[in-house]
């Protein structure tokens, strides 16, 4: 082990500051949850006209909120914006029929959304006037019409033109069933109409972004600033204090054949990898066509069920990743593992992700059965349908224990582990604690849906963040650190100053900065300020990971003396420099502001941020680890090494061209039309303006789809000359001699 020992009576400050960190994140956001819940947007026990027409009931607003994830159409399409990249937004939508069917019998031939005087007499017809006392939502007469004519268009659109729309051919044609997930869409439209969403979604003159959101926007600058300056100043302070401490190769003895057994688990992951990147060309494919390449698979890879398994799979290979790796470096911190607890270990967590995968594949595609009591065995066991935590609530409650099992394991290591690596194991530890209680709260309430849209957005998003952008990041920095400094590259004092700073950084501002997505769907205004503000903190620790990338690479020439030290440094690096900038740049930096998250809120800008941030912040490391049991193991050799450098840089360069060439440029041109027709038209399949192509069949939104192609090749060949050169030496590094 290095000769220079982490001592002193504060070696433990780290872990304490950061486990208070958890603690207090989680406070702040379940105690802000009673001031939400106290303010959702209302349930009415009925909408009626103002000739007493009940057009539909809670009931049916219930049951369509339910049906809608029971059917997977969040992994398709949108309400308010939240849900799949590709499908329509069906808030928006049934707004512009609405406007449609208002215009036609006023006698409006040819409306024009951008005539004052035309929106304005259609404006009054769709005012929705709540009252609180008979918890009813009175409408116009011609909406009892309106709805009939929107259930018209959901009935050929998810019935006999489900194919052409990417759908399981005739998905949904039952009429109970459309009629009550037309009962939740137009709710959705009525609680932005009154006001409930900042002004969300655009409809020219008829919503627009409010007063809130341009403030919420300059005061998250002046945040922004306020913040940089304190965390800068410590940061420099700690690089002038400990960037010249001695920097010395740890000498690690041959893993045992128990550690070298996890080698199994590498090329498990590799093949799962490599199906979620296929899943992602066919469902980028879906853009443009029904079929693939000729092959018509909609009637068992519908764009709902291929986007959630490719998704999913993402989010469960990585942390695969990290489950197999803990197993090959506990052994290292001082805890030995027994064969068959590392194997139970591997086996449960193959078992359950396979489980989950198919859980969603049997419930999209209406194999489980809806069922109408307390219990949904299709929310429990096959997909909740809850776009990205899609997984079924029993798989992720095992998957949670799972997590929490491994946390005590590595806080159990820290006990006995060098002195080093003792802050390093313990925040570990603690985030990965951190991670399985987001998990359960993305399980609950287990045996069913969520009643309230609201409500299944506030928690939803507290177990994404829980995984990107909370504890996901305090684990990769972690990890990448040790590894750094195992390859003598960072000096352990700075070392473990940045992984703390990080932690504290990442999982403050990671959880209470989930507001940030709690602009439009419902929750109080109050999270318009919070998530701008707090949100915005997030881009600086994401931020400083791009600067030690940077400052790593500018001592590369005297430090990286070894194939394995260039090894790290290039998987850092190009995870660093490439996800950082991802996250920060079009992420933090870019969607962040509500001024700007309002028009770009759900657009292909936001799957730009998501393709170089995911793969590359999250993606690159957990496949460096790979690299690193493989080579430890003896199944890579020095010679093998220097290619796996080349293919980072490919894998690296392959989602920045997807993102720059095809993306980010289509996420501009949804801006562009959104401006002109409102949000609704960006997303569409079909157009009801005279003359105008569905923007999906433009011929520049088709060029651009295709544009993405270049950069999957090239991030393709990049991970293929990994995934290959591990894959054909597996075999070898599982009969090397050991150090048992």
């Amino acid at each position: 082990m290095p000769s220079e020992v982490y001592r002193g009576k504060k070696k433990g400050k780290w872990a304490i500051i950061v486990a208070i960190t958890t603690v207090l994140a989680y406070v702040v956001w379940l105690g802000m949850s009673a001031y939400t819940f106290a303010h959702l947007p209302p349930i009415p026990e009925k909408v009626i006209t103002t000739n007493g027409q009940v057009i539909f009931t809670a009931d049916q607003i219930k049951s369509g909120k339910y049906l809608y994830q029971k059917y997977g159409l969040a992994d398709y399409g949108s309400v308010l914006g939240f849900g799949g990249y590709f499908g329509i937004d069906f808030t928006s939508t049934t707004i512009q029929l609405d406007e449609n069917y208002v215009a036609g019998k006023l006698g409006m031939i040819h409306f024009d959304s951008n005539n004052t005087s035309q929106v304005n007499d259609i404006r009054s017809y769709l005012h929705v006037t709540y009252s609180s006392a008979t918890n009813t939502m009175i409408v116009s007469p011609l909406m009892k019409g309106a709805f009939n004519y929107t259930l018209s268009y959901y009935e050929n659109y998810l019935g006999k033109e489900a194919a052409q729309n990417r759908l399981k051919p005739d998905y949904i044609t039952n009429q109970t069933v459309l009629t009550d997930l037309n009962a939740f869409f137009t709710w959705t439209a009525m609680i932005a109409l009154t006001g409930h969403t900042n002004g969300y979604p655009y409809v020219i003159g008829i919503l627009h972004p409010n007063t809130s959101v341009f403030i919420s926007s300059d005061l998250m600058t002046f945040a922004f600033i306020i913040a940089l300056l304190p965390i800068a100043a410590y940061v420099f302070t700690k690089f002038l204090k400990y960037w010249k401490d001695p920097r010395e190769p740890v000498s690690l003895p041959p893993p045992s054949k128990v550690q070298k057994s996890t080698l199994v688990g590498v090329g498990v992951l590799i093949i799962a990898s490599a199906i979620q990147g296929l899943l992602g060309e066919y469902t980028f494919h879906l853009y443009t066509s029904s079929s693939f390449y000729g092959a018509n698979l909609l009637n068992i890879l519908p764009f709902n069920v291929s986007n959630a398994e490719h998704y999913t799979l993402a989010v469960l290979w990585i942390a695969g990743s990290w489950v197999v790796f803990s197993l090959f470096v506990l052994p290292y911190l001082g805890l030995q593992l027994s064969r068959r607890l590392t194997w139970g270990i591997i086996g449960s967590y193959v078992v359950v992700s396979f489980l989950t995968e198919l859980g969603i594949l049997l419930n999209y595609l209406q194999i489980i059965p809806y069922s109408s009591g307390f219990f949904q065995p299709w929310f429990m066991f096959g997909g909740q349908g809850r776009n990205v935590v899609t997984q079924g609530t029993i798989w992720l409650l095992i998957i949670a224990i799972q997590v929490f099992y491994l946390a005590y394991l590595f806080l159990k290591a820290s006990r006995v582990t060098n002195p080093n690596f003792k802050p390093l194991t313990q925040i570990l530890g603690i985030s990965l604690a951190g991670t399985a209680f987001g998990i359960v709260m993305g399980a609950l309430p287990v045996f069913h849906p969520w009643v309230n849209y609201t409500v299944d957005e506030y928690f939803r998003w507290i177990m994404i963040h829980a995984f990107v952008e909370g504890f996901w990041p305090s684990i990769i920095v972690a990890i990448i650190v040790t590894l750094l400094i195992i390859g003598g590259l960072f000096p352990v004092r700075l070392g473990t100053a940045i992984v703390g700073v990080d932690a504290v950084a990442d999982i403050a501002s990671g959880m209470i900065g989930t507001a940030h997505h709690y602009y439009w769907g419902g929750q109080p205004q109050v999270w318009l300020y919070i998530g701008s503000i707090v949100g915005i903190l997030e881009a600086i620790a994401i931020g400083f990971a791009v600067i030690y990338a940077i400052l790593l690479w500018v001592r590369r020439k005297t430090d990286a003396r070894t194939e394995f030290q260039k090894t790290i440094l290039v998987f850092t690096i190009v995870a660093g420099i490439g996800g950082g900038i991802g996250a920060a740049g079009f992420g933090g930096g870019l969607l962040n502001m509500p001024v700007l998250n309002y028009y770009l809120h759900d657009s292909q800008v936001v799957m730009a941020h998501a393709h170089l941030a995911f793969p590359l912040a999250y993606g690159l490391p957990s496949i460096m680890l790979w690299v690193v049991i493989a080579y430890l193991s003896g199944a890579l050799k020095d010679s093998h090494l220097r290619y796996m450098r080349v293919a980072a840089v490919l894998y690296g360069i392959g989602f920045y061209m997807q993102a720059l060439f095809s993306l980010l440029p289509l996420g501009i041109y949804q801006y562009e039309e959104e401006l002109k027709y409102g949000f609704w038209y960006i997303k569409s399949l079909h157009s009801s303006l005279p003359g105008a192509i569905p923007f999906w069949h433009l011929p520049l939104t088709v060029d651009l789809i295709w544009a993405r192609l270049a950069g999957d090749i090239v991030a393709m060949v990049g991970f293929s000359m990994i995934g290959l050169a591990i894959l054909f030496t597996l075999r070898r590094g599982l009969k090397s001699s050991d150090g048992s």
